[in-house]
């Protein structure tokens, strides 16, 4: 009987439950893409040549269960609110504390239960998807992922089912402990919130100490990597530790500051804007720390994946300065080229006797060639040009572009000299356009085009195709787990916030409604809402930010230039990020402005 009121306590409050049960599903389903490279070692050795990846994605598990017992902690806490003052009234009516103990037992783990298996399934399809586009858009080769992956099933229903038990076994114990009237006046409780002034200022100190701990062994691992068992756990710990004094200390600080400016807090309805904010703020500190972590661990998992694609690019175009590279050009070669946006074309005549390639002098002193030049101090090849290759010019001339020839000697003669050479003429077209990486699906074609006319050049493998094609699949599956894990991280981050912001809606309800009684227009009451919205979601932000403009130097020996580019991540993040503030401050309005 009691399973059955249960069921239909569920079943009758499914609206009510729509928002948590939301979280819980995307939660469980973000666990499981998270699981699906964790615990896949195949792919981890395969798609990174560094050999602490597997340690690191240890600690980021653990880290991200970390996260998620919080969330489940505070949406447990959100179920049992929901239904407490009910229960009150099943006790009040004689029902016996131990049978309304197991009746929310059998509520809390059939929620998470049914929560976490929509979840898993959408988590599958979601992996499944996010890795195709990932793949396909950006050219990637990626071995041994599967979006179906067993042991991440496992782990991810057994975690879920752990952590759903002792969630169930706390409501349980926590309702058995409390007072029938006062489950009965939970709504009317008070909301203390206790000042102290020395604490704040310890906890600034504190939270300052354990940020600088963590950003130093960030910067320390960058310089040597050797340190990055050490590093890793330490960096995780206090900047976690530092960011939610931070945001219990500074934030609140700020905001009673701002409530004793008196032109400030009495313009409009901004004395109510810092009361709702300091209410939130303390009881929002463990989330919007988790979302602050989150943040930074998304768009820092974004970013570096896109710094390993303009990595591999540098280095590809560090290899050879021209794109294409074309013998003895026919009609369907130079077809193919045409269709290239080209910013230059050259050819050169050569022929090969005796171990030596001959070219015309003159033809290099009218457009001479181009090669690149490796700059110890940058790490990359810097374009330079000659009139008479030798040294780097000759190498790239010949493993690049005639790696037929690799061996030979590069000899440059005067054309009267070059006609009387007997040796078959041939010609050397070299191709640079103004996008390597825009113009690959051609380049691709011309390359096979090229090998199939001359089978030789496919063992030789030394075009600009084929280099890129070797950085690609050495780069290609770190990218390919920043950008995978980013995603997945953001619609964690965002959510937990959304979720967080709208179960406490409806508790705002009846302030609304005071102001709206008292003659508030409604145009102030949502400018008021943006405001109050806006800063939840910028705090979290803020230090996020900084979080990962420190946290780059960490790649600062794998990443060539770690910071090149940086605008284009945090764009698009950003873009997406304010598209989540829009969704929630508009579902906000329609719960407490009806």
């Amino acid at each position: 009987m009691l399973n059955k009121l249960a069921l239909s306590g569920i079943k009758h409050r499914m609206r009510d439950y729509s928002v948590l049960f939301s979280g819980l599903i995307i939660a469980s389903a973000i666990f499981y893409m998270f699981m699906s490279l964790a615990t896949n070692s195949s792919f981890l050795n395969a798609n990174s040549p560094a050999a602490a990846t597997s340690f690191i994605y240890g600690f980021g598990a653990v880290l991200l269960a970390i996260i998620t017992i919080v969330y489940i902690n505070y949406a447990n806490g959100f179920l049992l609110s929901m239904r407490q003052k009910e229960y009150g009234m099943f006790m009040m009516l004689g029902a016996k504390s131990s049978k309304i103990s197991r009746m929310i037992f059998v509520e809390t783990f059939t929620i998470g239960a049914i929560a976490t298996l929509i979840g898993t399934v959408i988590g599958i399809v979601a992996t499944g998807f996010v890795s195709q586009l990932i793949i396909k858009s950006l050219d990637m080769q990626v071995k041994h992922f599967n979006s179906f992956y067993v042991p991440a099933l496992l782990s991810t229903f057994a975690f879920f089912i752990v952590i759903f038990i002792f969630s169930a076994l706390k409501n349980s114990i926590s309702l058995r402990l409390t007072k029938v009237l006062t489950l009965l006046h939970m709504d009317s409780q008070p909301v203390r919130i206790k000042k102290n002034k020395f604490l704040k200022a310890f906890q600034v100190i504190l939270g300052i100490v354990f940020l600088a701990i963590g950003y130093t062994a960030i910067i320390m691992m960058g310089h040597n990597p050797v340190l990055i068992y050490l590093g890793v756990p330490v960096a995780l710990f206090t900047i976690v530790i530092g960011t939610y004094f931070m945001i219990n200390a500074v934030i609140t600080t700020v905001i009673t500051a701002l409530k004793k400016n008196k032109k400030f807090a009495q313009k409009g309805l901004n004395n109510f804007t810092l009361s709702q904010l300091s209410f939130r703020i303390s009881d929002y500190t463990k989330i919007l720390s988790m979302v602050s972590i989150m943040f930074a661990l998304a768009l820092g998992a974004i970013t570096v994946g896109m710094g390993f694609q303009n990595q591999i690019s540098t280095v590809v175009n560090g290899q050879a300065y021209y794109d294409v590279t074309v013998n003895n050009i026919n009609d369907a070669q130079q077809e193919r080229i045409d269709k290239l946006n080209v910013k230059e074309e050259t050819t050169y005549a050569y022929k090969f006797k005796d171990d030596t390639i001959y070219y015309q002098s003159d033809e290099f002193e009218k457009v001479p060639f181009k090669y690149q030049k490796f700059n110890m101090k940058s790490m990359v090849g810097e374009t330079a040009s000659t009139k008479k290759p030798k040294d780097d010019a000759s190498y790239e001339l010949l493993n690049n572009n005639l790696p037929r020839y690799r061996t030979a000697k590069v000899e440059m003669v005067d054309k009267n000299k070059f006609d009387t050479i007997n040796a078959k003429a041939n010609s050397l077209t070299l191709v640079k356009t103004d996008s390597f990486k825009q113009n690959l699906t051609q380049i691709k074609k011309i390359n096979q085009a090229e090998q199939k006319r001359f089978p030789e050049l496919k063992q030789a493998g030394a075009s600009k195709y084929d280099s890129y094609l070797l950085i690609n699949g050495f780069f290609s599956g770190l990218e390919f787990m920043g950008l995978f894990l980013g995603i997945a991280f953001l619609a964690m981050l965002a959510s937990c916030l959304m979720f967080k912001i709208l179960s406490g809606a409806s508790s705002d309800v009846k302030r609304y409604n005071m102001l709206y009684k008292i003659g508030t227009r409604t145009k102030v009451l949502r400018s008021n809402i943006n405001k109050e919205i806006a800063v939840l979601f910028a705090v979290p932000a803020g230090l996020g930010i900084i979080h990962v403009l420190i946290g780059l130097q960490m790649f600062s020996k794998i990443l060539i230039k770690p910071y090149m580019n940086i605008e284009i991540p945090f764009g698009i993040f950003i873009v997406l990020y304010l598209g989540y503030y829009f969704v929630t401050r508009y579902l906000y309005k329609k719960i407490v402005l009806k």
